[in-house]
């Protein structure tokens, strides 16, 4: 199901679609296309897995459209993507909605809204919620295809997997990879990483869960276990990212041999490695 937000301006149709659209263009992830007459700013982040579409129609297709305050002009222009999407994606196109709305003196609507609205990050952000949270009540099946994580664990992943390669000074080490485990008969998903433990490692926030290449097999152990065994070896990338531990050249050979020497108590419960694209937040 496509969830959209449109845009409107007060009092007039008048905007500087060449401006808009270089606007759009410049914006990483974004590619213009024309379909036939309808022009395309397809978004395609790649690094938190998030497409939406600006839509230039020729036409409207806001329903209802009577009822809604006729100071307000359709400009046939809308952005649109999936329902299934978490809060933090969204949440990058509403940055540039605002942006736009701002720049251009656009309004914007969507079906959950009373009216047309200037732009308000907390109603566009409700609105999605409300709806997705709908959707979810009315099709509960199709969520069992999905795990589900906290919103606010969601966001500090989405985000360091959105700066990580920003963070400098850091080349021989292992930027440890995430996996997501869940319960066969559960949607809840425990955060891990794989740890080959073959180079100076960097630990991501949230972990839950490390699953150790020791060379011979392969083991899943809590990441608070872990951690206390190599806590003094344990440092901060970044004294802005307090969530982001690492253990650095110096002190890799003595936390690896403390690893591989711990015998640490395994997870029991079978677990299930899920998708990251199959986590939401609901």
């Amino acid at each position: 199901m496509k969830f959209r937000y449109y845009f409107f301006k007060e009092g007039t149709r008048v905007y500087d679609k060449a401006e808009l659209l270089t606007y759009l263009e410049a914006q990483p992830y974004m590619r213009l296309l024309q379909e036939g007459a309808i022009k395309v700013a397809k978004y395609h982040n790649t690094v938190i897995n998030m497409d939406a579409d600006f839509i230039f129609n020729t036409k409207s297709i806001v329903s209802n459209i009577q009822r809604l305050d006729p100071k307000y002009l359709d400009l046939n222009i809308y952005v649109e993507f999936d329902v299934l999407n978490n809060t933090y994606k969204v949440s990058k196109i509403v940055d540039m909605i605002e942006v736009i709305c701002k720049r251009f003196g656009f309004s914007v609507y969507n079906e959950y809204f009373e009216d047309v609205s200037p732009f308000k990050r907390s109603l566009l952000i409700n609105a999605f919620e409300l709806v997705k949270v709908g959707y979810k009540k009315k099709y509960e099946e199709e969520f069992m295809n999905y795990s589900r994580l906290d919103k606010e664990s969601l966001a500090s992943i989405y985000s360091f997997l959105e700066i990580k390669d920003q963070i400098q000074n850091l080349d021989g080490y292992d930027f440890l990879n995430y996996v997501f485990f869940k319960e066969n008969e559960s949607r809840r998903v425990y955060v891990g990483v794989d740890m080959d433990l073959k180079k100076p490692f960097v630990i991501p926030p949230c972990v839950k869960l490390v699953r150790i290449d020791t060379g011979t097999s392969r083991i899943i152990v809590s990441y608070e276990d872990l951690k206390k065994k190599i806590d003094k070896y344990l440092g901060l990338v970044d004294a802005r990212l307090y969530d982001v531990l690492m253990v650095d050249e110096k002190s890799f050979k003595k936390a690896r041999k403390i690893i591989l020497k711990t015998k640490f108590d395994e997870v029991k419960v079978a677990l299930k490695e899920v998708p990251f694209a199959q986590v939401l937040d609901l």
